[in-house]
């Protein structure tokens, strides 16, 4: 199962920066009634709080391999800086984060805090946790900015960006790992520990400061999302999690909650193209777009309409408006001197039903502001060659933005979102000004929208399932596990 996202060619991001096969994929997925799985419990109302993982992938946050395993390690590993609600980060392992120049920040350990084994974590531990993480796939686009991690004279640990980045605080939530454990499982500071044998789990971690109500969590082996999904309905785990990025929204008879994901789906813009140059034709094509539409119609109600390129759970800015203004539109077309003598090509991927459904929407809103479209539906292989290529007048694309919110992949030069883009347009130079502090993200934002280096166009939704005697579920697009310490399992 491919999924049809720009960060194929930006490193491939998720919520924790890296690119995986949802819970390790086969192509026999549909052979979900295994061994692990199939028989139905004889009673709910029995079954002890259990999730799934993939016992032939490791719970190692620098070596995992599948999405479930590395969403796992959320409750054994912690790092300096953690996220709260609105997706900000606060200090974690770290007391305190300085800031003493636009490219350098120390972080202070907090005092008496200890590995699940019950030793110190010192600096070195961190240090080597930095290097591991900016080493390992799954963080280290989430790093690529942060060059290097050293002690100082009051132990402290200073990083070293290579540009400016008002938000690298986020960059710090990289797990701290004891560096002098060698096996599989390393060990970290989180909520629990894993316990490994016969009925593999989670048990408390009794180092840590916090305290779940959940003492015990059992593992279920499940080879693949729709092994999952099958375990959850038949009450063999307790909890779901899906980020339908493939395009396909599961049926479940559980409680469901939507999750606010921090994954931008965006018009690609060949700025090369004779008419699209011109800024004013790429904000009438913006204004032409009802994006409510979209999200409703196309995304299913699974998706917020993009009216700027952060994500409204980060931060809440005037932006586009989420509805069309077709007069305005053709009239902004007319004074540019748009000739649409030949229909725009738009590029999209057939294998995903979300973006397919958008195009033909797309199709409908811009006929209505006199602009021909012509899809272009290809492979993703084919696709993403073309895109690089930049044999496209538009594409449709999608970006998983990590935690420190970056839009970089979009305004840096071969960087894997920008494509077809001018980098040295005001819109690139004024969002490097905001990440240097010198301008306000409000002003960045107001230079985007007239300047349109890209159309956003929607964020998407994920989907948690789960047992209607689990209470105080609240995921986030940075943590599927966000306060499980308050979660509560009724027996």
């Amino acid at each position: 199962m491919k999924r049809i996202i720009v960060f194929v060619f930006v490193i491939c991001l998720t919520a924790v920066s890296g690119c995986f096969k949802d819970g390790g994929d086969t192509p026999n997925s549909s052979a979900v009634e295994s061994s692990s799985v199939a028989q139905r419990p004889e009673s709910n109302e029995t079954q002890p709080f259990t999730l799934a993982y993939n016992s032939s992938d490791t719970l190692n946050p620098y070596t995992a391999k599948t999405s479930v395993n590395l969403e796992l390690c959320s409750l054994i590993y912690e790092g300096l800086t953690k996220f709260d609600n609105t997706l900000k980060a606060k200090p974690m392992l770290a007391s305190e984060i300085k800031v003493p120049s636009k490219t350098t920040l120390i972080a202070q350990l907090r005092k008496n805090i200890r590995f699940s084994d019950g030793s110190a974590v010192t600096v070195k531990d961190v240090i080597a946790s930095f290097s591991l993480a900016k080493n390992s796939k799954n963080y280290k686009v989430l790093l690529s900015n942060i060059k290097s991690a050293k002690a100082d004279e009051d132990e402290n640990i200073v990083f070293e960006l290579a540009s400016p980045d008002i938000n690298a605080q986020s960059c710090l939530s990289f797990p701290i790992i004891k560096q002098d454990k060698k096996d599989t499982q390393p060990l970290g500071t989180g909520l629990y520990v894993f316990s490994d044998g016969e009925t593999p789990h989670l048990k408390t971690n009794t180092h840590c400061d916090l305290k779940p109500k959940i003492d015990k969590i059992h593992l279920l082996d499940c080879p693949d999302t729709d092994a999952m999904h099958y375990a959850l309905e038949s009450g063999k785990i307790s909890y779901f999690y899906s980020d339908l990025a493939d395009g396909n929204i599961p049926r479940t008879s559980n409680a469901s909650i939507k999750v606010e994901l921090n994954s931008l789906v965006f018009i690609g813009i060949n700025s090369k193209h004779s008419a699209l140059a011109e800024a004013e034709v790429r904000e009438a094509l913006s204004i032409a777009i009802n994006r409510s539409d979209i999200c409703s119609v196309a995304f299913a109600g699974r998706a917020r309409p993009a009216t700027a390129p952060f994500n409204p759970a980060w931060v809440n800015l005037k932006g586009f408006k989420s509805s069309e203004n077709i007069s305005k539109a053709v009239a902004q077309l007319e004074q540019s001197g748009y000739n649409n003598k030949s229909a725009l090509k738009l590029l999209v991927s057939e294998e995903n039903s979300f973006r397919l459904a958008s195009a033909e929407i797309l199709v409908s809103q811009f006929e209505r502001a006199g602009v021909s479209l012509e899809v272009k539906k290809l492979p993703f292989k084919e696709f993403l060659k073309q895109v690089k290529a930049g044999n496209f007048d538009l594409y449709l694309g999608e970006i998983h933005l990590p935690a420190d919110m970056s839009l970089r992949f979009f305004f840096t030069k071969g960087a894997g979102a920008s494509y077809g883009i001018n980098v040295n347009t005001d819109s690139a130079d004024a969002y490097f000004k905001y990440l240097s502090g010198e301008m306000p993200i409000q002003e960045f934002t107001d230079i985007f929208i007239k300047d349109v280096p890209f159309i956003p166009l929607c964020w998407r939704d994920g989907m948690a399932a789960y047992s209607r005697r689990l209470t105080g579920v609240a995921p986030t697009a940075l943590n599927i596990f966000n306060e499980f310490d308050k979660w509560v399992f009724t027996k």
